[in-house]
């Protein structure tokens, strides 16, 4: 699972990157090239069946927990205003989906890995 979650985060970093960001900031585009790095790390990880993190790997997942963080201030900032309206565009609407799927994707993601690398450092 935590392999087919890999990919799907990385499809996910591409699809958010060229729906959403029109104008990349250095906050936006490090934040999907970290999601991107972390999903490569636990690919590697599962290649070499060793997923005991290193310093790699809590540097991206913090960047990645913080990115992520972000991306749901921003949805909440936009979902606000849009019930205060009563409008919502299709724009809209797609960027809140892709982003509620992407934050819930790689939040498990970073959950399930950080369990993987307990129970073996533990084991």
């Amino acid at each position: 699972m935590l392999q087919k979650l890999s990919y799907f985060n990385l499809i996910l970093a591409v699809v958010y990157l060229l729906v959403y960001l029109k104008s990349g900031t250095f906050n936006s585009t490090a934040g999907i090239f970290v999601i991107i790095v972390f999903s490569w790390l636990c690919l590697r990880s599962y290649q070499l069946d060793n997923y005991i993190w290193k310093v790699w790997h809590y540097l991206t997942g913090a960047w990645g927990l913080y990115f992520i963080g972000t991306i749901i201030y921003g949805i909440f900032n936009i979902v606000g205003p849009a019930i205060e309206y009563n409008f919502m565009s299709n724009d809209t609407l797609t960027y809140l989906i892709i982003g509620v799927v992407f934050c819930v994707s790689v939040l498990t993601h970073i959950i399930i890995y950080f369990l993987k690398n307990y129970k073996e450092l533990k084991g």
